[in-house]
């Protein structure tokens, strides 16, 4: 338990701009105010994200992460995934948040970003710093999830808009604020800073977050292992943002609000700012929540629900295919999406006949989509052969459907052309996501994603100590238990 921080010497913070009123809301929220539906989704967000980490040891990420945690010392311990030895609370930061997102299985918020993870890990650090309780680490989560959220549906999706259609990624862009927003706004909750407090760390995590480098992601083929945005550097910027408020420093307290704020300066010069203050206490971000079935892009997941709903119904020997016809949207047709050949472990999970094959032979879901042997298994080979990228007919359409500047649908298709037969399927919806009674994650589908990442003793162990949190007393069982699970040397990606 740590006490609140507020400053004697500061003026009230004046609660007119929209970073104000919702520093001033996050700073106040409290359990007893957040539907117990809210809280349960924190949880299932806590264990998907500890699933996909404990999944990233396995690929060429966990050890890169691993280390560069050491590089932030020994002092102030909290523990590192699969690590023997406990690391500083900065480097465990850095480890954790980089490798739950390292194989891209982690949450999407339906802007297309990601940042569960780094208000997961950044709770679950602090706590073990600060001897925060159960109770403590799910409101910290929840807060970190809210503030970010807002910011990310206030700067809204990462399109270009022509006549109300999509045709592409616009030409600035990013997705790390978000990420940045999320840890800087868990710390502050965790440390349960006062409205005045609350906002200069949120205005000096904004104003130090990574430059929008998404036009540089979206031309590229061969991707490098950060991506879009290193998560592990954004959830310690945003961690040091907050912490540094705590020690004097002050931040623009406006940075969210006008037509100089911070969607501004990531390129979005039609933010809607009512999002980051509507319906306070009323609406959850939470609610909005999506998770991910594959280990790829979110944008991909549509026409691979399609494959799945097909794989159902009409069971094909892959033997027999003659031809795969996979229909998408604008923001999945580049070149690297269509790539047969993608050279790097972070193109796999942009490449469309990758994806594909892997589902038609039924690897299993993580790491193991990685393995290098695929490369040169003539069989995937002859899958990824035939496997074609077309627009889907009702492609760039689906900003139609935009809810409160979020993406809803995304219409994606899949052909399969048999010696037997042709069969096809559809979906405008993707699975994981939440508006859509045939594409929620219920809990029985969700922990069962997480006990094929983390079996056995540990994940059973991790898995129960998450979903009672409430009534843990501290965080030693996940620690414990997140500490013993370790990746299990099958693969390194290539």
């Amino acid at each position: 338990m740590i006490t609140a921080i507020s400053s004697q010497t500061e003026r009230p913070y004046v609660k007119r701009t929209a970073s104000g009123i919702l520093a001033t809301y996050v700073s106040g929220m409290s359990l007893e105010n957040v539907p117990e539906q809210v809280r349960h989704e924190a949880k299932r967000l806590i264990l998907d994200t500890l699933g996909c980490l404990v999944a990233g040891l396995d690929c060429e990420i966990g050890s890169v992460a691993a280390g560069m945690a050491a590089w932030f010392g020994t002092q102030r311990q909290a523990t590192i995934a699969g690590a023997p030895a406990r690391g500083s609370v900065l480097g465990a930061i850095y480890a954790n948040a980089r490798t739950a997102n390292a194989l891209d299985f982690d949450e999407t918020f339906p802007v297309g970003a990601h940042f569960g993870a780094a208000g997961v890990v950044v709770a679950l650090a602090l706590a073990e710093e600060f001897g925060l309780s159960g109770p403590e680490i799910l409101l910290a989560t929840i807060a970190g999830y809210e503030f970010a959220g807002r910011v990310a549906s206030h700067i809204g999706p990462v399109v270009h808009l022509e006549g109300g259609r999509v045709t592409g990624f616009p030409d600035v862009w990013g997705v790390a604020v978000p990420v940045v927003i999320a840890a800087a706004a868990t710390t502050a909750k965790a440390c349960q800073y006062e409205p005045s407090l609350f906002s200069h760390a949120i205005g000096l995590a904004g104003s130090n977050a990574p430059l929008p480098v998404g036009a540089q992601w979206s031309g590229a083929v061969d991707l490098p292992n950060c991506k879009y945005c290193d998560t592990g550097w954004c959830a310690v910027t945003g961690t040091v943002a907050a912490l540094s408020a705590r020690q004097g420093s002050r931040g623009f307290t406006s940075l969210l609000d006008g037509d100089r704020g911070l969607a501004r300066m990531y390129g979005v010069t039609s933010a809607d700012h009512g999002l980051l203050i509507d319906d306070l206490g009323r609406r959850f971000m939470l609610a909005d929540i999506t998770y991910k079935p594959w280990p790829s892009c979110r944008f991909t997941h549509y026409a691979l629900t399609a494959l799945a709903d097909l794989q159902e119904r009409h069971p094909v020997d892959v033997n027999s295919i003659h031809e795969v016809v996979v229909e998408t949207g604008p923001l999945a047709a580049s070149e690297r999406f269509t790539n047969p050949e993608p050279a790097t472990f972070a193109s796999q999970q942009f490449s469309y006949p990758h994806m594909i094959a892997m589902m038609l032979l039924g690897v299993p879901p993580g790491p193991a989509w990685f393995d290098p042997k695929h490369a040169t298994d003539p069989i995937v080979g002859a899958l990824k052969a035939k496997t074609r990228i077309i627009q889907h007919p009702r492609a760039g359409g689906f900003a139609e459907a935009f809810v409160r500047n979020q993406i809803r649908t995304m219409p994606g298709g899949v052909t399969i052309v048999t010696a037997g037969g042709t069969y096809r399927s559809e979906s405008d919806y993707a699975r994981g996501d939440p508006w859509s009674s045939s594409t929620y994650f219920s809990d029985t589908v969700l922990l069962e994603k997480f006990a094929a990442l983390v079996p056995g003793k540990e994940g059973a162990e991790l898995a129960d100590a998450v979903m009672n949190l409430e009534h843990e007393t501290s965080v030693s069982r996940i620690a414990a238990a997140l500490a013993r699970a370790s990746t299990r040397g099958i693969f390194q990606c290539a």
